[in-house]
């Protein structure tokens, strides 16, 4: 697949802002990278992927919260309140906002939330969250952060089967929630979600490529040559991304291109034979759905270049 964008064939050809010159990531991002540093040693298990998606919630809530609300988050899990949180975002009603049956209405200082939320990650686990919420006065969604007390009135389900070998499972949650109207969380812009999606994508890519390395090497799947050497190029060249934008406005697009490769990776690893095992093949084509499915990334690709 080739994109005709500039930043893209700067990353192809390894054209990178030299060290010195890049701004520093900030503490979650670099936290990330240490994360990511030698994965396909490590792999998503032992407690990778939930380590990852963590500070992919931290980077998330550091977009769109203010100061007062990353302390009030923070206040609850040193007082024992919380420990588990999580941002749900698919809804029972269907993709389209316009389907959803996650509303919030306005009552004076007080917001009103019905919450039909469906496959979240540890979603029956959690003590709090920040719920994406439509409304009958905006196109687009809200993010509603729902606190401990609230958020246990909701009924948690686990659902489905687990993924990684058993580490990871998905829940749904749904109820009636009522939160001051201050906890919408709304300082990031329109915007923030797009810079963080950006910044995420090769990210979870790195980590998907690095895992796929971790299986061939523990013998659980049998990679061809061609297979690996596309699994590798792909890692670095999400790399490259990440090292080479840190100054600049990170390229929504190229991020989506990166993620549309990674699925076609992943699902050419399952059609070929190369993984034989049935919960490695469902786990490989549940990661190819996750922060974008392959139509999501063309869709918004053409949405966003104008490609004819």
């Amino acid at each position: 697949m080739i994109i005709d964008h500039d930043d893209f064939h700067a990353i192809e050809q390894g054209k990178v802002i030299p060290s010195e010159q890049q701004a520093p990531f900030n503490e979650i991002e670099q936290n990330i990278e240490n994360l990511l540093e030698g994965f396909a040693a490590k792999g998503l298990v032992n407690n990778n992927f939930h380590a990852l998606v963590t500070n992919f919630g931290k980077l998330l809530f550091s977009f769109i919260a203010s100061d007062a609300q990353i302390a009030e988050v923070d206040s609850w899990h040193q007082q024992g309140t919380a420990q588990f949180g999580g941002f749900l975002m698919a809804d029972g009603g269907g993709p389209s906002i316009q389907q959803w049956n996650t509303i919030f209405t306005k009552d004076g200082d007080m917001l009103e939330l019905d919450v039909d939320k469906v496959w979240i990650i540890e979603g029956h686990r959690l003590d709090y969250g920040s719920i994406s919420a439509a409304s009958t006065q905006k196109l687009y969604p809200s993010s509603v952060l729902v606190p401990p007390d609230e958020f246990k009135k909701l009924t948690k389900t686990a659902v489905g089967m687990p993924f990684l070998d058993g580490t990871l499972q998905l829940g749904n949650v749904s109820g009636k929630v009522r939160v001051a109207k201050t906890n919408l969380l709304t300082s990031g812009g329109l915007a923030s979600t797009s810079v963080f999606l950006s910044k995420v994508r090769p990210r979870f890519v790195r980590a998907l490529m690095g895992h796929v390395q971790w299986l061939q090497n523990n013998e659980r799947i049998e990679l061809s040559v061609e297979q690996l050497s596309a699994v590798k190029q792909l890692e670095a060249i999400a790399k490259r991304y990440c090292h080479s934008l840190v100054e600049r406005k990170p390229s929504l697009p190229v991020a989506l291109a990166i993620k549309f490769v990674s699925n076609r990776i992943l699902l050419d690893l399952v059609i070929s034979g190369a993984v034989k095992q049935p919960m490695i093949q469902r786990d490989l084509m549940a990661f190819t759905r996750m922060e974008g499915s392959s139509y999501r990334c063309l869709f918004e690709i053409y949405s966003k270049t104008k490609v004819r």
